[in-house]
């Protein structure tokens, strides 16, 4: 029960996915489950996919209520050679040779899915013959054959299984009903085997029963558009959550003046791909970058000024970066990158790229001098860490790095070696982190 619920609300979930609907289409979900009708109304957008999904329901259900029926309704062609042999013959006939190789044809082609927009006319004529087959047999029964009373009787039987066992819409319950009691009250008039006291009862039993199979099939229609609109009401309100709910994972984890990752998505990215990294042993690059000269440019042009210079430096660079690697703003006029399998030769590469990128925007820089452009130092380190080893040893060891590009003249990268055996750990206490599987995703990148 549980695994179909769940199939069902999967089904609303991709439904509302390929149709995109959202929160907009809700009043008018909300419009048709708030009708007074008896049944009510399927939104245009959605009439499609409804009926197509009560025929995929139906179609499974009538294949094996066809079946059943079938036999059972040939069954009785048994009793029949106790209680009107004179008509036995012709029933045998019209069971064995008529309706069971209608039925069982119906199944194969549906099955095959040949019966396209002309299943819902077939089901209906399987759903008639049965009791036009019995009406038949009725007329030609002798008048001096009392026995055949009992089948007579039985005769709504047949209404009341094809319009409460097997799944009909509305439509098809009522020609059901009408068709057989239009056939089944003449046959009874003109039976010469039925007194004419009894003639009465049984037409009021075939209406009772065809009014209960009508009245029953539009309650369980009504029921399913219901849980149709509520499954979709439903799947777009978990929709319209899961979206926000990223949104606002996207501001916790991103800077709101560069728009890049923040430093707490950066905290919590290094530290799970430095687990990562301790479990496949593989290689953990880091380059940390800082804005040459930015106190000086955030004096000549104001922190206006320093935070329109922040935003390019970042988007430049963010475009430089893999797709895969983490871009995210350190702190003030720093950031760094986390490069997962990372060996030391590509991490420079990508740091002089990143570096590159800076010089092309060419952004002037009168605070040190006329004609001075924007640049940047960049430190690298690598490292294949153990389970033993401190992470902060990779951070220092970037940082390091940066500041003796610093002292080299700036604009330029600083390198170390890989570093594979590291001094005794410091205890550190590295916050809980989730799963880097969204954070990495958070700023474009160049594949």
């Amino acid at each position: 029960m549980t695994s179909r619920l769940d199939a069902r609300l999967e089904s609303a979930d991709g439904l509302v996915a390929t149709l995109k609907l959202d929160v907009a289409n809700l009043p008018e979900i909300e419009k048709a489950l708030a009708s007074p009708a008896r049944l009510p109304p399927i939104p245009a957008l959605l009439a499609e996919p409804y009926h197509t999904s009560q025929l995929a329901e139906r179609r499974l259900h009538n294949r094996l209520s066809i079946i059943i029926m079938a036999i059972i309704f040939d069954a009785f062609l048994l009793v029949q050679f106790k209680t009107a042999p004179e008509i036995a013959g012709l029933s045998a006939i019209l069971r064995l040779l008529v309706l069971s190789p209608l039925a069982f044809a119906f199944i194969i082609l549906d099955n095959r899915d040949r019966l396209g927009k002309f299943y819902g006319d077939y089901i209906t004529a399987l759903a008639v013959a049965p009791t036009l087959i019995s009406d038949v047999l009725i007329v030609l029964t002798n008048a001096s054959n009392s026995q055949s009373l009992s089948d007579i009787r039985a005769t709504p039987l047949i209404l009341m299984a094809t319009g409460l066992v097997m799944r009909l819409t509305p439509r098809e319950v009522v020609t059901n009903a009408v068709i057989s009691v239009a056939s089944f009250t003449p046959s009874v008039l003109f039976a010469a085997c039925i007194p004419r006291a009894q003639d009465g009862a049984l037409i009021l039993s075939e209406i009772g029963v065809g009014a209960a199979a009508v009245m029953l099939t539009i309650q369980l229609e009504s029921r399913d558009r219901r849980v149709f609109l509520l499954q979709i009401s439903g799947a777009i309100s978990r929709a319209a959550l899961a979206l926000r709910n990223r949104f606002l994972l996207a501001e916790t984890q991103t800077d709101g003046l560069t728009g890049v990752a923040n430093r707490r998505c950066f905290d919590e990215s290094f530290a799970s791909t430095w687990r990562e990294a301790c479990v496949t042993g593989g290689a953990l690059g880091l380059i940390i970058i800082d804005i040459d000269n930015f106190k000086a440019f955030n004096d000549y042009y104001g922190h206006q000024g320093g935070d329109d210079c922040l935003r390019l430096v970042a988007g430049r660079a963010s475009q430089e970066v893999r797709r895969g690697d983490l871009f995210a703003r350190y702190g003030g006029e720093e950031f760094a990158v986390i490069l997962p399998g990372t060996p030391l030769a590509a991490a420079v590469a990508g740091a002089e790229r990143i570096r590159a990128g800076i010089l092309a925007l060419s952004l002037p820089h009168l605070g040190v001098g006329e004609g001075a452009i924007v640049t940047i130092s960049l430190g690298v380190a690598v490292m294949s860490p153990t389970s033993g080893d401190d992470p902060r040893q990779l951070i220092e060891a970037a940082d390091a790095n940066l500041y003796a590009a610093k002292r080299g003249g700036r604009n330029q990268v600083g390198a170390g070696p890989v570093m594979t055996a590291m001094p005794p750990p410091i205890p550190l206490a590295m916050p809980p982190c989730p799963s880097p599987a969204g954070a990495l995703d958070l700023t474009p990148g160049r594949a």
